[in-house]
């Protein structure tokens, strides 16, 4: 007597809406099924992010296009995805970074980004062996023009005196620079001592430029 293995059977196809969200098959174990548990579980999107592997590459070939799905969802707005967050808004490829910047968006709609949180994280991020600063302010500047320069503003104060620390991240000048953008046009005032502290340096860097500039729009 000879057993079959039984084989799946072609089901009928998705409708437009969950076949955008689940995307094309990847088998590559529970990170690949991240989209389809986004959709079982719709309130509960901290759950299923922090349940992930957060490997960098293995976050990048699975989710980071349907982070604005995550942000759209129900449940808190912890750690875990505004880990993912920060972890979209520097990817090499512009179209995914694009996502991160619809789910910041998405978010600060919704009164749910935590700037602290994720200004602390983008840091850390930053201050790691890579150095993805300027995809960073690529992708805030993208925010900011959308109208969004308080949000991104909010991110940078918090981020700001990480970055600033010694030693200072490389690339911190054109976040510096862009901070001044958005604090401008959102009238924000009040000092950051990181800033004051690298702007009162004798050095003629870009970094020391746009922190002097910085220092004197919150004064």
């Amino acid at each position: 007597m000879r057993y079959e293995r039984p084989q799946p059977t072609t089901g009928p196809p998705l409708l437009p809406a969950a076949a955008a969200l689940l995307g094309p098959y990847r088998p590559s174990g529970y990170a690949g099924m991240l989209p389809f548990w986004l959709a079982q579980l719709p309130h509960h999107r901290e759950v299923v992010l922090a349940r992930g592997d957060f490997d960098y590459l293995v976050f990048m070939q699975n989710w980071a296009s349907t982070l604005p799905f995550a942000a759209e969802s129900g449940g808190p707005a912890g750690f875990a995805l505004h880990l993912a967050l920060v972890y979209s808004l520097t990817y090499e490829q512009p179209a995914e970074r694009d996502a991160g910047v619809d789910a910041l968006l998405v978010l600060a709609a919704r009164g749910q980004v935590n700037s602290d949180l994720l200004g602390r994280q983008l840091a850390e991020v930053l201050r790691a062996e890579w150095n993805q600063a300027h995809r960073v302010t690529a992708s805030l500047r993208t925010a900011a023009e959308t109208g969004a320069c308080a949000t991104v503003w909010s991110v940078l104060e918090a981020a700001l005196p990480h970055l600033l620390r010694d030693p200072v991240v490389r690339g911190a000048g054109p976040l510096l620079a862009l901070g001044v953008d958005c604090a401008s046009r959102c009238a924000a005032k009040g000092e950051i001592p990181a800033v004051t502290t690298v702007a009162a340096g004798s050095a003629s860097s870009q970094v020391v430029k746009n922190a002097r500039l910085l220092r004197d729009v919150l004064g």
